[in-house]
């Protein structure tokens, strides 16, 4: 029996904001790609205030998983950054090894009552980006890390592309109520929480 998935029917990564095309050599944002993931989030209830008997809410499978493929890319030259998850790309900042992304979108929800359209999610992720030898320090497993920063060389630029070969960290999606006047949103707000564990794909 699957359980639920404490994430809205339309949020930026669980089920994309924009359908696009099938493409066969994407280009993505900036002048270096840091690394495209396979990432699996798995729902930490420890961290997480929604219901998941709402009806506001879709599913996950058995183990209370999700998963999403997303591009970390960056213009060098500007010192920006980019999240890119099927074609939508949002801003993204490093600092050191850690990569963030922060978006917000608009989220209707059925328990904030009929004629309420200005709900919102905000969803932030944050992962610590791993080389290939500290991913080997610690045998694959995000686990190990608690809470530091493995040895080994950490990522940077190498020949033919980027030496980042797993991502470790947290997806963490707040649910935001409408401020109209017909918005009755129960609760008004509330946060789920997954850990999120990425393979490099590219």
């Amino acid at each position: 029996m699957p359980l639920k998935r404490l994430a809205l029917l339309l949020v930026p990564v669980t089920a994309v904001l924009v359908a696009m095309a099938c493409y066969s050599d994407p280009v993505y944002p900036g002048n270096q790609v840091v690394g495209s993931f396979r990432f699996e989030a798995k729902l930490d209830p420890g961290r997480t205030t929604c219901d998941a008997g709402s009806p506001d809410f879709a599913q996950i499978d058995d183990a209370g998983t999700f998963r999403f493929e997303g591009t970390f890319s960056r213009d060098t030259d500007a010192g920006t950054g980019f999240f890119t998850v099927q074609g939508f790309t949002r801003d993204a900042g490093f600092e050191g090894q850690l990569a963030m992304s922060t978006h917000r979108a608009s989220a209707p929800r059925a328990s904030c009552g009929t004629g309420c359209e200005d709900s919102q999610i905000e969803e932030a992720l944050n992962v610590l980006l791993l080389s290939d030898s500290q991913t080997r320090g610690i045998e694959g497993d995000c686990a190990r890390l608690d809470g530091g920063t493995p040895t080994g060389t950490p990522p940077g630029p190498k020949e033919g592309g980027y030496d980042a070969t797993l991502a470790c960290g947290t997806l963490r999606d707040v649910f935001l109520p409408g401020s109209g006047p017909k918005c009755n949103c129960q609760p008004s707000t509330c946060t789920t929480v997954y850990t999120v564990r990425g393979e490099r794909t590219y």
